[in-house]
């Protein structure tokens, strides 16, 4: 029997997560707490399939992850396809619109970038700054990165070391011709960018304490 082709991660959200499984995780599942890999992290399933797709328990740690657990992407709840749908639209690269020529640059228009990927203006947003983030802490050569990845990165020189490159992981699971292969690369390497980066540190609010033997009476 011929082989089913693959579901586009673009669209289908397992596809996508095992995109990103064998982006940030080449070697194996990785616990993003103490790094500890097979056996010793496993993956939760069973008949009853009461947990999430994707979810991993580490032995060592007691705690339960999945493959964007420690990545920018645990930020935003949306699902794992509108993240790959939103590199692939962010890294446009070859739009050449009069409005390009008048602001002098090469980017597509947040709002268009909405419609494309599905979500809403406020989302695509928050897409952007999580983009933005990391790309100004990225320190490599921007070399095959798209238009909107580029004009976030703050350094004007990188280093060969800490360059982000597509491996081709996304093109395996395409069928799609020499054409595409450039918007493919561009799309794994924003992809890499985001499993790379660290999340924004959120700061907890510190409690006021409510033991009334401690608390300090108010002077008028």
């Amino acid at each position: 029997m011929p082989e089913l082709p693959l579901p586009s991660p673009f669209e289908h959200d397992g596809a996508a997560r095992q995109l990103l499984e064998a982006l940030r995780w080449p070697d194996g599942p990785q616990c993003p707490r103490c790094d500890a890999r097979e056996p010793t992290v496993f993956i939760i399933g069973g008949e009853k399939r009461t947990h999430r797709e994707g979810l991993y328990q580490c032995k060592r740690c007691r705690r339960n992850f999945s493959v964007t657990v420690g990545t920018p992407l645990q930020r935003l709840k949306v699902p794992l396809s509108t993240w790959v749908r939103a590199a692939r639209e962010f890294s446009a690269d070859d739009t050449n619109r009069p409005d390009n020529a008048r602001r002098g640059d090469n980017l597509v228009p947040l709002g268009e970038l909405a419609l494309k990927i599905g979500v809403s203006y406020r989302t695509v947003l928050r897409m952007r700054d999580i983009l933005k983030r990391s790309a100004s802490k990225y320190r490599g050569h921007r070399n095959g990165f798209g238009a909107w990845p580029r004009s976030l990165m703050r350094h004007k020189k990188g280093t060969p070391e800490k360059t982000i490159r597509s491996s081709g992981e996304l093109i395996k699971f395409m069928s799609a011709g020499p054409k595409a292969k450039g918007m493919l690369d561009r799309t794994e390497q924003v992809l890499r960018l985001l499993l790379a980066a660290r999340p924004k540190a959120v700061r907890r609010k510190r409690r006021l304490s409510t033991g009334s033997g401690r608390d300090r009476p108010l002077t008028p």
